[in-house]
């Protein structure tokens, strides 16, 4: 029986984990880090699948290997290379497990594309994040200047009524 594939990285959660919205940029920092770890860990562990259908897929190769020596001993014929090597590419025990290194392989890519993902992801919320605090300060500046403004007009308007009480002007 060939290795059952385990596929580590779902692809709604992916997406949906990577989403964020521009709303809710101190939350999305605040997962950023777990979710990079959690994605990083299920990358490892489709790594390590790669790596054991692999240990696998050598270990079926060698023993079809062995029993085709075996069998040519038997009958007094010698095998080389080449025909083992044809004899290995027909065997269906051999061709499951290359199959299971295949769909391994497309599972560890994807945990390595998200990994990816979350690394650009952190320099979006930076970029985000900075863009915000901009605004911000655009904001708290403008605020600023407006309240100097409003001090200015209310001291000119009683700077108006003192010269118009000196002067002896009703206000």
């Amino acid at each position: 029986m060939a290795y059952k594939v385990v596929n580590v990285i779902d692809a709604a959660a992916l997406k949906r984990d990577m989403a964020y919205s521009l709303v809710d940029l101190t939350n999305a920092m605040i997962q950023q880090s777990s979710l990079l770890v959690h994605y990083g860990v299920l990358q490892a562990q489709a790594s390590k699948q790669v790596d054991d259908v692999a240990m696998l897929r050598d270990i079926a190769e060698s023993k079809v290997c062995r029993k085709m020596r075996d069998i040519a001993a038997a009958a007094g014929e010698k095998v080389t290379e080449a025909s083992l090597a044809m004899e290995l590419k027909g065997d269906k025990t051999v061709i499951q497990y290359r199959r299971a290194l295949n769909e391994a392989r497309q599972i560890e890519a994807i945990a390595k594309i998200a990994v990816k993902g979350f690394m650009d992801r952190k320099d979006m919320l930076v970029q985000h994040g900075a863009m915000a605090r901009k605004e911000m300060d655009g904001e708290v500046s403008i605020r600023r200047r407006e309240a100097v403004d409003e001090s200015f007009k209310g001291s000119a308007n009683r700077v108006a009524a003192m010269v118009a009480r000196s002067n002896g002007e009703v206000v």
